[in-house]
């Protein structure tokens, strides 16, 4: 992630963000339950998105492990109102969980 600013064969990032730092990477969690460094990870984004790059946010609910939806919901907001990504990648398990996707998406936009 941070041999990406100054790269300018790429166009669109695809990072590990979320509200808490749960499954991210960072140089020295990458692959463990420890959690990653939420601030170096934003200061990493907006060096990205300052260049022109998009953002796509995986692994927004911790690989699944967010499992009250608060944490879900906190997790979307976070990185639409305060790291600056412009798409996020959520995997369901039901359609419940895709019309609750759907309404924390819309909060979070509002």
């Amino acid at each position: 992630m941070s041999a990406f600013p100054g790269t300018t064969w790429l166009d669109v990032a695809m990072i590990r963000m979320n509200h808490n730092g749960t499954r991210m990477d960072t140089p020295y969690t990458h692959e463990t339950n420890e959690r990653g460094d939420v601030n170096q990870v934003v200061t990493q984004v907006k060096k990205i998105h300052a260049q022109g790059a998009g953002i796509i946010s995986m692994k927004l609910v911790g690989e699944g492990r967010f499992t009250r939806p608060e944490d879900r919901q906190a997790a979307l907001r976070f990185a639409f109102q305060h790291a600056g990504v412009d798409c996020v990648t959520i995997g369901y398990k039901n359609t419940a969980e895709i019309d609750e996707a759907i309404r924390n998406v819309n909060a979070a936009l509002a």
